[in-house]
C-alpha cells in the first residue's frame, strides 16, 4: 500500500501524465472487490463503466494528496487521498486479484487501483471538480513559489491567542499544510527541532522560520527523489527518499545527538521524535 501524501501524489500524477496521457479506455471496472472506504461519488459502478468507455486520458495533476486525471471529454477521475496502490500494467499477468478500479486501454495496457484503509476512485463531471469534498483550492501548495514565509506567518497569525494548537495539529489538521500527513510530518518536525506537541503560539520568529524552511526543504527533497522509501510509485518502485524518523528507528540513537528516538501516540497516530533535539517545552 502506498499512503499517498503530497510528494507521492506529485510523483504518481507526473507518471500518469507521461505514461498514460492520450490512451483511450476500452473498458473500466470499479467495485469488483467491494471496499467500505473506497469513495466513489454519485455514479454507480455500472454507470462508471458506461461513462469511461472510449474516454481518453488527459492531463493529470496533484492537489495535495489527491491525483486528478482528466478523462476527455467531460470527466475527471479522482484518486489518492489515502492508502492506495496505483499501478500501470503492460500485461494482464500482473493484474492484482483484488482491486477497486481497473482501466483497460486499447493498446492492451492497464491501470489498477487497490485501496487499503481508505482512498478515492471517484468519477466527477468537470463541472463538479470545484466542489470536490477534499479539494483545497484555497490553500497554497508548499511546493509552489507562492508558499512564502509571509504566507506561512499569516497562517500563524490567524491562530486565536487563546487557542492552544500543537505543531502536529497545525500542519496536518488546521489550518493544515496542503498534502502533508503524518508520514512527511515526522522529518519536517525533526529538521525544525520542534516537538509534535509544541504549542505553535509559543514559537519564536526564528523557530517559525526554521519550521517553514523544514517544510519546503523536506517536501522538495522527497519529490525530487520520487517519494518516500516506504511508498511505491506507478511502476511499483519504492521512492528514493530515506526517512529519518519511523517505526524502525525507535530506541536507536538520534543521528544528531545520540539520544534514543522515542514514540508516542498522539492525535490519532504515532509520532516519532528525539527527546533532546525536539525538547518538550510549551506543550499543548
Amino acid at each position: 500500500m502506498t499512503l499517498i501524501e503530497l510528494p507521492e501524489a506529485v510523483t504518481i500524477a507526473g507518471q500518469i501524465q507521461k505514461e498514460l496521457k492520450g490512451k483511450r479506455i476500452s473498458s473500466g471496472v470499479r467495485g469488483s472487490s467491494p471496499h467500505k472506504f473506497a469513495f466513489t461519488g454519485k455514479h454507480s459502478n455500472d454507470e462508471f463503466a458506461a461513462i469511461v468507455r472510449e474516454k481518453t486520458i488527459g492531463v493529470a495533476r496533484a492537489n495535495g494528496s489527491l491525483i486528478l486525471v482528466d478523462l476527455d471529454p467531460g470527466y475527471v477521475l479522482s484518486l489518492g487521498c489515502g492508502g492506495e496502490h496505483i499501478l500501470c500494467h503492460t500485461s494482464e499477468k500482473t493484474l492484482p486479484q483484488k482491486h477497486q478500479l481497473l482501466l483497460s486501454f486499447q493498446d492492451d495496457t492497464h491501470l489498477t487501483v487497490t485501496v487499503s484503509g481508505w482512498g478515492e476512485v471517484r468519477l466527477l463531471e468537470q463541472s463538479q471538480v470545484a466542489s470536490h469534498p477534499h479539494l483545497k483550492n484555497n490553500q497554497i501548495s508548499p511546493l509552489d513559489d507562492e508558499f512564502t514565509f509571509a504566507y506561512f506567518r499569516s497562517l500563524l497569525n490567524e491562530l486565536p491567542e487563546n487557542k492552544r494548537v500543537s505543531a502536529k495539529y497545525f500542519i496536518v489538521s488546521e489550518p493544515g499544510i496542503l498534502g502533508v500527513g503524518n508520514g512527511c510530518l515526522q522529518d519536517i518536525l525533526y529538521r525544525a527541532k520542534i516537538h509534535p506537541k509544541r504549542q505553535m503560539t509559543s514559537l519564536s520568529n526564528e523557530e517559525g522560520e526554521k519550521l517553514y524552511q523544514a517544510i519546503k526543504r523536506t517536501l522538495k527533497e522527497i519529490v525530487k527523489l520520487g517519494g518516500r522509501d516506504s511508498e511505491r510509485d506507478l511502476y511499483n518502485k519504492k521512492g528514493g527518499y530515506q526517512r529519518i524518523l519511523h517505526s524502525k528507528v525507535v530506541g536507536y540513537p538520534c543521528r544528531e545527538c545520540g539520544t534514543p528516538i522515542k514514540k508516542i501516540q498522539y492525535l490519532g497516530g504515532a509520532s516519532y521524535f528525539c527527546p533532546s533535539c525536539q525538547a518538550e517545552q510549551s506543550l499543548i
